[in-house]
């Protein structure tokens, strides 16, 4: 008798059924849509990205743990994040390379980043530049917006710096 009940609770198709059920319940769990940034002191806003993030300094470095939101491209993909450490003298001091997840982020969706500077401990005048590069698609067959962004912030108090306005006579 138990024999008959296994057979009919195992079927081929039963299994393919509740296989199916997993991955399409699955599917929805990987994108990230809201996030509490309270926890994020330091903020940027661009037209394509908003930017969270704060960092510690320990005894390996710097660590830089944030958030980005996809406020442009019904979809992005291939997103990289590269951090550079410039000194008073703008020179390179220190740079890391990292890929936010998830990778394949539609609108309003958050990737969330970590990194380490090795090796450094910020400076008086030390600014961190976030170099961002990704290709957004507005879902076109010739789709594929291969982009760079970049800010700056002061690498003490995550301050933004800004470049100088421009006239506003000037094109």
């Amino acid at each position: 008798m138990f024999k008959e009940v296994d057979k009919m609770l195992l079927t081929p198709k039963r299994v393919a059924i509740l296989a199916s059920l997993l991955v399409l319940t699955s599917c929805g769990l990987q994108t990230v849509r809201y996030t509490n940034v309270a926890e994020y002191p330091n903020r940027y806003n661009n037209f394509d990205y908003k930017y969270a993030w704060k960092s510690a300094t320990t005894d390996h470095g710097v660590v830089i743990d944030g958030v980005m939101k996809n406020v442009r491209y019904p979809n992005i993909s291939s997103l990289e994040l590269t951090v550079y450490v410039l000194g008073k003298d703008e020179r390179i001091v220190a740079k890391e390379t990292t890929f936010p997840m998830p990778q394949q982020a539609r609108e309003n969706d958050v990737s969330h980043f970590s990194l380490l500077l090795r090796d450094i401990k910020p400076a008086p005048g030390d600014i961190y530049q976030f170099h961002v590069h990704y290709t957004g698609g507005e879902g076109g067959n010739n789709d594929g917006v291969d982009w760079i962004s970049n800010f700056k912030a002061d690498a003490l108090t995550g301050a933004v710096i800004r470049p100088p306005s421009k006239n506003p006579d000037e094109w």
